[in-house]
């Protein structure tokens, strides 16, 4: 019997009203010894894919334990856990393609579960919250000891629905086509590709967005020169479009979903 003494939280929840109060009372009623850690609960709602991203990179940092996610309000196939890691972390959410990149950033699955028995679930008096009434109790029956394989039903961890994370692709001539996935405070735009990607092409690069072209220098950010458009490293491991040390601001058209294409300066 394993137990967990950290959960951490990812979610579209907010917090304006007592949605994310709920899911505390709930794991600390089930799982009185585990700390709940807030990674985040402002995903707009919804948004499968940002959450998708959020939690790819936060994995490789979170502590040992269970990872509760929910995003989305209805459950269109019944929820999952996901054992990763040998056991020494669980993942429990919605099989929608939340937790399928981050599933693949720690080694992959050994074993995943769907969440059909009900006997861990709450009742709903009314339409079923996901959170509230399934992954929220079924996280702190896990975390208290509860084997996963009594949660339900055991399925191949390949028929989960694939993470939707875009990826980076060459094209024939040459370009990297790449998308924004994620714009941080200062206004940097990160970008779904790494410096290996870029390897062929030169430090000296076109980036092509919307109707704009740029000459941009591929540096890290302390290289950059201030107001100078460019593209850097980023502390994910990606690259990021960011104007000046520290300034982070970019042109408008770089919006998260925002196509780019980045060329070889000639």
């Amino acid at each position: 019997m394993t137990e967990f003494d950290t959960i951490t939280c990812l979610t579209d929840l907010g917090t304006s009203d007592e949605s994310v109060g709920l899911l505390h009372s709930i794991l600390r009623d089930l799982a009185p010894t585990s700390r709940v850690v807030d990674l985040c609960h402002d995903i707009h709602p919804g948004d499968v894919r940002a959450g998708s991203l959020m939690l790819a990179r936060s994995v490789p940092y979170l502590a040992s334990g269970l990872v509760l996610a929910s995003v989305g309000s209805v459950l269109d196939r019944p929820a999952i856990a996901v054992e990763v890691g040998d056991g020494q972390a669980v993942l429990v959410g919605p099989d929608n393609g939340l937790l399928g990149a981050a599933v693949a950033v720690v080694g992959g699955a050994d074993r995943a579960v769907q969440l059909t028995n009900t006997e861990f679930h709450f009742v709903s008096p009314g339409v079923q919250h996901p959170a509230r009434d399934v992954i929220a109790p079924v996280s702190g029956h896990l975390a208290s000891g509860q084997s996963i394989e009594q949660l339900g039903a055991e399925i191949d961890p390949s028929l989960l629905l694939p993470s939707l994370v875009p990826m980076s692709r060459l094209e024939e001539d040459g370009s990297i086509s790449a998308e924004v996935i994620g714009k941080n405070r200062r206004g940097a735009v990160q970008l779904n590709l790494d410096r290996d990607t870029l390897s062929s092409l030169g430090d000296v690069l076109i980036l092509e967005f919307g109707e704009e072209k740029r000459v941009v220098h591929l540096q890290h950010p302390t290289e950059v020169s201030p107001g100078q458009l460019a593209l850097v490293d980023d502390e994910y491991g990606l690259l990021s479009v960011a104007t000046g040390r520290d300034e982070g601001l970019v042109p408008t058209g770089l919006d998260i979903g925002a196509e780019v294409t980045i060329r070889e300066a000639t």
